[in-house]
């Protein structure tokens, strides 16, 4: 059975192709799906089943290539239940890959835990993802991990990346690098993510964004009770909850994403000097200014525009009747320079939702696939400089493609836009290009 799209009558189509689909041994959940992007700017996919397998999926020379990558200290008997990967370095391949998993005795019945980090310490050269598979800091845990995700935070020489681990004790545990002894230790976030200690009960998923001077950020947390919390910080000097606010559900809420309304895009390399004289804006607003998407998994979603100031809720209709919703994923799907909302279903649906001029939300399109949809990435895994629909169900994941050949005009057609003199000033904003100007398609990647 292969996927389709649908779509109201009145509204042109996305044309998402299904370009390639491979096939899962044993299926994964909500947290076993994440790109891992190298030095080149080139993205692959890290896939993990239940059943110890891991998976990189990417494309050489536009073809697809999936194969198993042979991590360490998984043993026999254990499941996978989230992966999380980083790579540290813009220069070279720096990859750290996080994998926690589960393992229970057969003699006493008792359940371990781990959380397993790779990576390679040695920096004089490259470390490619099957070297770093072999060097494993295994650390126990003594509660069931939930979601695995990374962010940053101001250590001693600047920022770090951090690991953020939520699990069964209603904790939210942070993990950072020790470069003397080579390792990885769980640290006290009272100071560093004051907001974490807020939070009450299991946390589902986190949400992390900062602001582009990195003066603030905003938290969001959903949890297994149906609360959503949300935090603004202020890191100016020492980090300090100013605001935050709390919603509840009856049900849990698998995932929250943070977003703002209008897809902002970087400037690649070969338009730095044309836009290098045009004035910044004096002020990045996008944290204040900060939307959420709720999806309950049995109730209807909800878009909260503003969530630190009016917070006005707009319902996401028919969300409710397409069995659990899992997953939620905001991206630009139609390249118009505004981003949409996706909700993945267990009822083999995924709803795509649009903001009208009205600032209600409406349906736009609808994607179905043949099993329930677990997991979704937007991303450039072909390499071709365009963003694809990655859909991870229980069979495994399907890869979704624009037309290209619509690409290749939008992209043209844009580029001529770019370039008129009359029309470049409205166009370009400081260090970023709005994408209703401009499409979001890199120039050719650099040797």
């Amino acid at each position: 059975m292969a996927a389709s799209l649908s779509k109201p009558s009145d509204i042109s189509n996305i044309n998402l192709n299904e370009a390639h689909f491979f096939s899962l041994p044993s299926q994964g959940n909500l947290y076993t799906l994440t790109p891992l992007t190298d030095a080149k700017g080139y993205t692959k996919l890290l896939v993990a089943s239940l059943q110890r397998k891991i998976y990189c999926l990417e494309y050489s020379n536009g073809r697809p290539v999936i194969r198993e990558v042979p991590f360490t200290y998984i043993p026999g008997g254990a499941e996978i239940i989230s992966i999380d990967a980083v790579n540290r370095s813009v220069i070279q391949e720096d990859f750290i890959v996080g994998i926690t998993i589960i393992k229970k005795d057969d003699a006493t019945g008792q359940s371990s835990c781990f959380f397993n980090v790779y990576s390679d310490w040695d920096l004089t050269c490259d470390s490619a993802l099957d070297i770093v598979s072999q060097n494993c800091l295994p650390l126990e845990l003594e509660f069931i991990p939930y979601q695995l995700y990374h962010t940053k935070t101001q250590g001693k020489s600047g920022w770090e990346t951090i690991w953020v681990l939520s699990g069964s004790d209603c904790q939210i545990h942070l993990y950072l690098s020790d470069e003397e002894s080579h390792g990885y230790q769980e640290i006290d976030g009272s100071e560093a993510f004051p907001e974490f200690a807020l939070i009450k009960g299991i946390t589902l998923w986190v949400d992390i964004e900062y602001s582009s001077d990195n003066k603030r950020r905003v938290t969001a947390a959903s949890g297994e009770n149906g609360r959503v919390h949300l935090f603004l910080v202020n890191l100016e000097t020492s980090p300090k909850v100013d605001g935050s606010r709390v919603m509840e559900w009856d049900y849990p809420v698998p995932s929250v994403k943070i977003f703002q309304l209008i897809s902002h895009i970087p400037v690649p390399n070969a338009l730095q000097s044309f836009v290098s004289s045009v004035p910044a804006k004096a002020e990045d607003k996008r944290v204040e200014e900060s939307n959420v998407v709720v999806p309950s998994s049995l109730e209807s979603c909800f878009v909260y525009k503003n969530v630190f100031d009016e917070c006005t809720g707009c319902l996401l209709d028919d969300t409710d009747a397409n069995d659990v919703v899992t997953c939620c994923i905001v991206c630009d799907i139609d390249h118009d320079g505004q981003n949409e909302v996706l909700i993945g279903t267990y009822g083999q649906v995924i709803l795509i939702f649009k903001q009208a001029e009205s600032g209600q939300w409406d349906s736009h399109h609808t994607v179905t696939v043949p099993d329930p949809v677990l997991s979704m990435i937007h991303c450039d895994v072909m390499g071709d400089g365009t963003l694809q629909l990655i859909v991870m169900t229980i069979s495994g994941i399907h890869i979704f493609q624009h037309d290209p050949w619509e690409m290749a005009s939008l992209l043209l057609n844009r580029l001529e836009n770019l370039l008129d003199p009359k029309t470049a000033n409205s166009d370009i904003e400081g260090e970023q290009l709005n994408g209703r100007e401009i499409a979001k398609v890199e120039m050719e990647k650099e040797e």
